[in-house]
């Protein structure tokens, strides 16, 4: 998925003109239309203004034009391509991503790799509402941990916090798209 067809089919799903769409954002129904063919594309705040006048979270939308390959991939899959989108994410993730990476799998915390690997799955296959209220758990017990001093190797690598109360909260948003 491209840009421009993130925009088009938001636009589309969302019932929404064009020339509604160049209003609110102040700019022409000639940009608007530029856009959406991927002549030219929006600033960052005019994308995020699109996505709230069509009331939809942006990230499935820019995980799917940064990661294109990620929703074609099955646990069918062979294991070449597999092992190939799997390397392409982790050459995309910053040097910080890639050392909690490798943590939950080689980290001094004391789950098995494997283990840390079921939870993420058994996790991920509950519905949103439950994951939401479980990242909230997660994140309110680590800082209470945190400001109390009882982390349990507060010498290892710590969570981006602000980033986990981010995706939190676009996931309680995305609950009403």
């Amino acid at each position: 998925m491209t840009i421009a067809e993130a925009l088009r089919l938001t636009r589309n799903d969302a019932g929404k003109s064009q020339e509604y769409m160049a209003f609110e954002l102040g700019v022409t129904r000639r940009t608007i239309l530029n856009w959406e063919n991927g002549t030219s594309e929006p600033s960052v705040g005019q994308a995020i203004a699109w996505f709230k006048l069509v009331n939809k979270n942006p990230i499935p939308y820019l995980l799917q034009v940064t990661y294109p390959d990620m929703d074609k991939i099955s646990h069918k899959d062979d294991d070449a391509k597999i092992l190939t989108s799997l390397m392409q994410l982790i050459n995309d993730l910053p040097a910080e991503g890639v050392r909690q990476l490798m943590y939950l799998f080689f980290g001094n915390h004391g789950s098995y790799p494997r283990a840390v690997l079921q939870m993420i799955t058994a996790h991920l296959q509950t519905p949103m509402k439950d994951r939401i209220a479980h990242g909230q758990l997660v994140a309110t017990n680590y800082e209470i941990a945190k400001l109390t001093n009882t982390l349990s190797k507060p010498e290892h690598i710590q969570p981006d916090i602000g980033y986990l109360n981010e995706a939190i909260e676009n996931a309680k948003n995305s609950l009403n798209t």
